[in-house]
């Protein structure tokens, strides 16, 4: 969970859980305890344990400003331990990381997983786990449709387990829950991937994402994770398990390129062979903070304890994994961080470094709360994506590394509502307001002498701006402006007529040509989209 306040039983302590730990590790190939004590959203202090070391089942969490509650823990919602960890770990990270409000439907709808029945094959195979407790977990939701509670337990449950990258949970699962139909104040609402916490992002969000990187928001480590997400759409596993190796250089076409583990089987099985890997061509921009990286950490010598140099993974852990240096089979991924490590990167610190806020989720007092960052919620956007621009089922099956079209087929079944839901929350007033919020302070007007810089034409020499930077740029002139952060618009200039250049530009390089190029006119294109959006505000604002 990676709260600075979280703590554990010592580990000389002999711990009641130790048995569910380590079927937990059996299937997920680590685990992290059931903390002792943590510190709650508003600060208040929970033990979590009593004196045998079990968990105490009932916590009166305070909400400040609002009430004191009695909310409920188990250790045993199901038949399974491997579930009812998570399911504890899930509570526990709520009170965490979310107002006590949201620690209500838990206490409440988990107690519905006791309903759920797995065959004797489901823990011998992933892919049968995932099947099966897909379909367990839509007839829950089915069968207690009317108790919201139990829905939106059972949802936030599946995406924690996905996020945090726990065996047998992926997107096949969270699709299954999305074929649900409930009721919903006289609609109809889906029950996972169609939300603004856990689905895709809007535009909005990844120009937000985008322009708080470009401000230097994360360190270069966070950056180059994010990137690598918002680019690849890749799962924390695979995350987890690039090294430097993997990143190259060609210069018989003078482009950088990445060899991404395609992630088939046990941790032990993966890297396996040459083969199992998506070979992907790198934008610039990217591949230099990959070697800026590599080069900020060349000085660490990650060695085994006989002193022998072992592979340097592009994420490093702290220390090396013990388990994994006294295993010979593992023993080249004791320096790898494992998929856990990287959601909780993304959910703790990239999300507090990026401090967005969601224009869509509140808390009950109406207040936004952070934009949900995980790498999942990247993955999705891709895919969305992908459809939204017409590209075909296997072109999309290729992109997010699945064996089969069959694993997208979600992405195209629900198009229609994928474009409303990007699209038209894009067009709402709040996101549009965003566009604003964006560029605040960046939109200047023409005789503005204060900002100093360059002077940025357009097509016909028309002004469009001002560049901040002090060096030579090597982005392509007038274009990628619109996508940099050093960028100042003109409060009064044509970007519309802008806009459609970059359009063109963009359609004819997707028809023609691939990597760095298209990245920065893709870039290029949100950014002059934003920009248009808030000069008709500002207009509005001023007449």
């Amino acid at each position: 969970m990676g709260h600075a306040q979280t703590k554990y039983l010592s580990p000389q302590s002999a711990d009641v859980y130790q048995e569910m730990y380590d079927h937990v590790e059996e299937l997920n190939g680590d685990y992290d305890p059931f903390p002792s004590e943590i510190e709650t959203f508003h600060g208040q202090t929970l033990k979590l344990r009593d004196g045998d070391g079990h968990l105490i089942k009932k916590h009166r969490v305070i909400n400040v400003g609002k009430d004191e509650k009695t909310y409920s823990i188990s250790d045993s919602y199901s038949s399974y331990s491997y579930i009812n960890f998570i399911a504890a770990k899930c509570w526990i990270d709520t009170a965490i990381s979310r107002s006590p409000a949201s620690l209500n439907h838990q206490s409440i709808g988990l107690i519905a997983l006791s309903d759920i029945t797995l065959s004797d094959k489901a823990f011998s195979n992933e892919k049968n786990f995932a099947k099966e407790i897909a379909s367990q977990l839509s007839a829950t939701i089915l069968a207690n449709k009317s108790n919201q509670a139990v829905w939106t337990a059972i949802r936030q449950f599946a995406n924690y387990a996905i996020e945090n990258s726990y065996w047998g949970f992926d997107e096949t699962v969270i699709f299954k829950l999305d074929e649900v139909v409930i009721p919903n104040s006289g609609s109809k609402q889906r029950v996972s991937l169609l939300d603004n916490e856990n689905g895709p992002f809007t535009r909005s969000e990844i120009a937000q994402i985008s322009t708080a990187i470009q401000d230097g928001r994360l360190s270069l480590k966070q950056k180059v994770m994010v990137r690598l997400a918002m680019k690849f759409g890749l799962r924390p596993i695979q995350i987890a398990l690039l090294r430097e190796e993997d990143v190259y250089y060609d210069s018989m076409v003078y482009a950088w390129f990445i060899n991404i583990p395609r992630v088939k089987g046990r941790v032990a099985q993966l890297r396996r062979n040459e083969n199992n890997f998506l070979l992907r061509q790198l934008p610039e921009e990217l591949a230099d903070d990959i070697q800026e990286l590599i080069a900020s950490e060349s000085d660490s010598s990650l060695c085994d304890v006989d002193g022998i140099r072992r592979p340097r993974p592009l994420f490093k852990r702290s220390a090396a994994n013990e388990h994994y240096l006294n295993d010979k089979k593992l023993v080249d991924y004791a320096w790898h961080q494992n998929s856990h490590s990287i959601s909780s990167a993304f959910s703790t610190v990239i999300q507090s470094g990026l401090a967005l806020k969601s224009a869509y989720i509140k808390d009950e007092d109406g207040n936004p709360l952070p934009l949900k960052i995980t790498a999942y919620r990247f993955r999705y956007t891709l895919g969305t994506r992908m459809v939204l621009e017409g590209k075909t089922p296997e072109e999309v099956a290729v992109a997010l590394d699945h064996s089969s079209t069959a694993s997208v087929s979600h992405y195209f079944r629900y198009n229609r509502d994928l474009i409303d839901f990007i699209d038209d929350t894009f067009e709402s007033s709040k996101v549009l307001s965003n566009s604003v919020a964006r560029w605040e302070g960046y939109i200047i007007d023409d005789d503005d002498d204060t900002v100093k810089g360059t002077v940025v034409r357009g097509k016909d020499l028309v002004n469009l701006g001002k560049c901040l930077k002090q060096s030579r740029c090597d982005w392509h002139p007038s274009v990628s402006c619109y996508g940099c952060g050093q960028f100042r618009p003109f409060k009064n200039a044509d970007h519309e007529s802008q806009l459609k250049v970059i359009e063109a530009e963009r359609d004819f390089v997707r028809n023609n040509s691939s990597g760095p190029v298209q990245h920065q006119l893709d870039e290029a294109y949100e950014g002059a989209l934003q920009i248009v959006e808030a000069q008709k505000i500002i207009v509005r604002e001023v007449s």
